[in-house]
């Protein structure tokens, strides 16, 4: 009996003729900042111009985060992740950033341009192609910054994504003298975080609970005398050993686990608002400015407020995270709670 594998994916207008990518492999995880190997999901790389880069990606059926969802499609959610972990490899591959430079993402945003792209077969992966390129450097003297990056994402040959994210860079010295600053202003040392529950996982769009990261205070009161407004307000109640989320050690709360709770706050003030099935909408948008590092020893709460559809059945949630009662977050996810796959068109090969 013999099998055989496809070594390319699903072609359309990406990559561009002349550059060839696979998914043997995946690049080695320092360049992704990953530790763990099975959370690298970039799978190679290459450069174009000096400002446009072209990698490919693959997100693994099992695993344990990306795969907790409905079935029917994949989450657009974890292509980002893709996407994210993309950037490091072109700063580091093509752009010569040294790996362990201290830099931050300060802006994100996502828009899925089709949502049919993410229809799940039953039996493939998640896989595509990003092109980056650099729309912005900001220089100091002979040092870059600051970068501004827009990106294209094709899966299955489709146009999936587009994406733009700003970048913030520093010397490890800058970024010591800069966190020291940022929480001698806190009262990081009176903060203590309030006892919550988590949601139960059909109400965010999770199957395993441990992959919810936002619950309720345990005493079913908020401890402090701010309001939300009409908002639907959660706390971040993530397990510190998630493998995904915590995949190697911070010394603030990570990006990504802050987008997972917008999303799933999103979805609990969907559901709430009365928005049908809300838990099972698909993601297809998502902007977020990080306007300050989130401490672990602090409650981080969530305000979510729902939005009226817009034409194309998209729910707009905007969502402020904050801390010490000053955001640290603010951005909003959009929400297809409608999303039906149809048969996908035949893609170039």
């Amino acid at each position: 009996m013999t099998s055989t594998y496809p070594h390319t994916a699903a072609r359309g207008h990406l990559p561009p003729p002349g550059i060839d990518l696979g998914f043997e492999r995946t690049v080695p995880r320092a360049l992704a900042h990953r530790r763990q190997v099975g959370e690298v999901f970039v799978t190679d790389s290459a450069q174009g111009s000096d400002d446009d880069f072209h990698l490919s990606f693959q997100i693994p059926r099992a695993h344990s985060l990306w795969s907790d969802r409905r079935a029917g499609f994949h989450d657009p959610l974890a292509s980002a992740e893709a996407a994210r972990q993309s950037i490091f490899v072109l700063l580091h591959r093509h752009v010569g950033v040294p790996v362990g430079l201290p830099f931050s993402l300060q802006r994100i945003s996502l828009r899925v341009t089709d949502p049919q792209a993410y229809a799940h077969d039953g039996t493939s992966a998640l896989q595509g192609y990003v092109h980056y390129r650099v729309a912005e450097r900001q220089g100091k003297g002979s040092d870059v910054v600051g970068m501004v990056l827009d990106g294209v994402m094709e899966v299955g040959g489709r146009p999936a994504m587009t994406l733009n994210a700003v970048l913030a860079f520093m010397s490890q010295e800058d970024y010591d003298v800069f966190r020291a600053f940022q929480r001698g202003r806190k009262p990081v040392a009176e903060a203590r975080p309030t006892p919550a529950r988590r949601l139960d996982a059909g109400l965010v769009g999770r199957e395993n609970p441990r992959n919810v990261v936002v619950g309720l205070p345990e005493r079913g009161a908020w401890p402090d005398a701010g309001s939300g407004g009409g908002a639907f307000r959660c706390l971040l109640t993530a397990d510190p050993h998630h493998p995904a989320f915590f995949d190697h050690e911070y010394d603030h709360v990570p990006g990504p686990l802050m987008v997972e709770g917008m999303r799933q706050a999103a979805l609990a003030a969907a559901g709430r608002a009365g928005v049908p099935a809300a838990p099972d909408a698909l993601t297809v948008g998502c902007e977020a400015a990080f306007l300050d590092f989130a401490e672990f020893e602090a409650d981080l709460v969530h305000e979510a407020e729902v939005g009226a559809p817009a034409a194309d059945g998209r729910v707009p949630v905007s969502v402020v995270l904050r801390q010490f009662g000053r955001p640290v977050v603010e951005g909003r996810i959009d929400l297809l709670p409608d999303a039906a796959p149809r048969p996908r068109s035949t893609a170039r090969a």
